[in-house]
């Protein structure tokens, strides 16, 4: 078998997976639509199917997956509630994946990531209640990301009023956008993906000071809502705002020294309880995480956040740094930590993926840079932009086609 009992059900990660394929080949038609002219394509239309998918496809359903394994005490009597909200919540999916590309933003599309919304909801309700008398460490940061879930969505429920009103292209609209976007990415994902961590950590009976831990989730929430300042800063760039920015990003700063000062202690006993595979995946999404940390740190100097919301490059290799390079490596290494063996075709698979990964990542940064600095277009760009997008779906196919249901 390719994965192992403690692992999410296969047909969950198979899903996952699909879904990360269609969102990769989505986005391997954007690459494509700066080459050459598609017909009857609206570039826009798309671009919301490809993030929603990405988001709300891939890196939601991944996570699904493993936090009802890792987190749901007696998971296998409680999969039924699980299966059946799993599987409306890939429905929702769907709809969204079919109706965005004909109508963008419209009366069926809105429909469908309401429903996802209220899936959830739902969600978080049996999460919360499965959680019930767990107090260890890694259960509140769940507790925390599944807030900070909930509380991204107060953002969308904004859209609809703003729209009424005829604020759609106002200050208040990008903020409501910006809203979701930064509690979405910043605290649901990225401190689930924390969560998890904590609980890998605490089953191989590792005990961290609980002072630091302490301090590290200080750290980390206030940074997390202080940094919303740099969104704001798109739209209402005030000397005070860059300065709650700046504060935010060095709260950030200090969590990563935290994170690292309390785990180096045991990292070669963690590092022993890991495969290859996974350490390699892990050690590609801890990268990632510290540059995102250093970036924002930059981020603190004015000059560079005006160059960081100013240049699209940045702004979309700053998002993919985190879908792809921390969340996405992370799940596929918490997805493998224990599979047993690893065969050529998903050896490959995986380096396929993390090469077009690495690659779009370099080329979208070197472009911004040069842009900023006067320096004009890489020769061929956009054809060399096309081409290592391309390893993406590759990759990510060779991998979903080795799941076996």
């Amino acid at each position: 078998m390719f994965l192992i009992c403690c692992d999410m059900p296969t047909s969950w990660f198979k899903i996952a997976l699909g879904n990360f394929f269609i969102a990769a080949l989505l986005g391997l038609t954007l690459r494509f639509a700066f080459i050459q002219e598609i017909p009857f394509f609206t570039f826009k239309n798309i671009l919301h199917a490809h993030s929603h998918v990405a988001m709300l496809g891939w890196l939601y359903l991944g996570l699904f997956g493993l936090l009802f394994v890792h987190f749901v005490p007696n998971a296998v009597a409680r999969q039924k509630s699980y299966t059946r909200l799993f599987w409306l919540t890939q429905f929702s999916v769907l709809g969204m994946l079919f109706s965005f590309p004909f109508q963008g933003y419209g009366p069926v599309s809105i429909a469908f990531s309401t429903l996802h919304i209220f899936c959830a909801y739902a969600f978080t309700r049996l999460i919360w209640r499965d959680l019930h008398g767990d107090a260890r460490f890694s259960a509140r940061l769940l507790r925390t990301s599944l807030f900070f879930m909930v509380l991204s969505t107060f953002g969308v429920w904004a859209m609809g009023p703003l729209m009424a009103l005829g604020l759609k292209h106002t200050i208040w609209y990008h903020l409501a956008v910006q809203f979701f976007l930064h509690f979405q990415f910043n605290g649901w994902f990225v401190i689930a993906v924390l969560a998890l961590f904590f609980r890998w950590v605490e089953q191989q009976q590792v005990v961290l000071p609980l002072p630091q831990l302490k301090w590290f989730y200080r750290l980390l929430i206030s940074s997390t809502v202080l940094t919303f300042a740099l969104a704001v800063a798109w739209s209402e760039p005030h000397p005070l705002v860059f300065a709650v920015n700046s504060i935010g990003v060095g709260l950030q700063f200090a969590t990563l020294g935290v994170f690292y000062r309390t785990l180096l202690p045991w990292w070669l006993q963690l590092k022993s309880k890991l495969n290859r595979v996974n350490y390699i995946l892990w050690r590609l999404a801890w990268i990632s995480f510290c540059i995102k940390v250093l970036a924002q740190t930059a981020v603190a100097l004015p000059m560079v956040a005006e160059m960081a919301y100013t240049i699209r490059n940045y702004i979309i290799g700053f998002i993919h740094l985190i879908m792809l390079g921390i969340l996405s490596f992370f799940i596929l290494g918490m997805q493998w930590q224990q599979t047993i063996r690893m065969d050529q075709q998903r050896k490959l698979g995986l380096i396929i993926l993390s090469t077009g990964i690495l690659l779009s990542e370099c080329l979208l940064f070197l472009q911004g840079t040069m842009f900023w600095a006067g320096l004009g277009f890489i020769p061929g760009y956009y054809y060399l932009l096309f081409g290592v997008s391309g390893l993406m779906p590759i990759g990510v196919l060779m991998l979903w086609l080795k799941v076996k249901v």
